[in-house]
């Protein structure tokens, strides 16, 4: 049996105490949970965009953005996003209730925190390309301030 020239019974082996390796254990182990993370880490979406899908009763108090749960609005918004290859970079997500009922069909869309209110499926070309693509806010649907988030909305029975 041969020799192996880089080990031998007689050599000394270094010894290291715990908190002298600790900093290169943490570095690996470091460096191994980012690589996991990266290789399987979702894409990071530059905005997203809720559109109401909530439904009520036809004598409910609050009117529903949608009247059976479906919605044209969506699927052209997600359709037209695609078109214009922004599917790695927004998401379209359909959202329960926006608590802005009167103004329904909404669409809220972050990070941007830009409200739109009766919006239709003919609006989401211009939400497409004016907002999404081009960055600008679609001044014609946007809800007034004083209807967002407030009980006091004038539009609100």
């Amino acid at each position: 049996m041969e020799s192996c020239p880089l080990y031998s019974a007689t050599a000394s082996v270094p010894t290291v105490t715990l908190e002298e390796a600790a900093p290169a254990i943490r570095a690996i182990f470091f460096a191994h949970r980012f690589a996991i993370q990266e290789e399987h880490s979702l894409p990071a979406f530059e905005r997203h965009v809720f559109v109401c899908h909530n439904t009520r009763p036809a004598d409910a108090p609050r009117p529903s953005c949608t009247s059976d749960g479906k919605s044209e609005l969506f699927a052209q918004l997600q359709q037209l996003s695609k078109a214009a290859g922004l599917g790695s970079t927004v998401r379209i997500n359909k959202s329960g209730c926006l608590d802005q009922c009167e103004h329904g069909p909404t669409v809220v869309i972050y990070p941007d925190a830009v409200c739109y209110g009766h919006v239709q499926p003919a609006d989401a070309a211009a939400i497409v390309e004016e907002h999404l693509v081009g960055g600008k806010p679609v001044e014609r649907l946007r809800l007034a301030e004083e209807c967002i988030n407030t009980k006091t909305c004038p539009h609100r029975a």
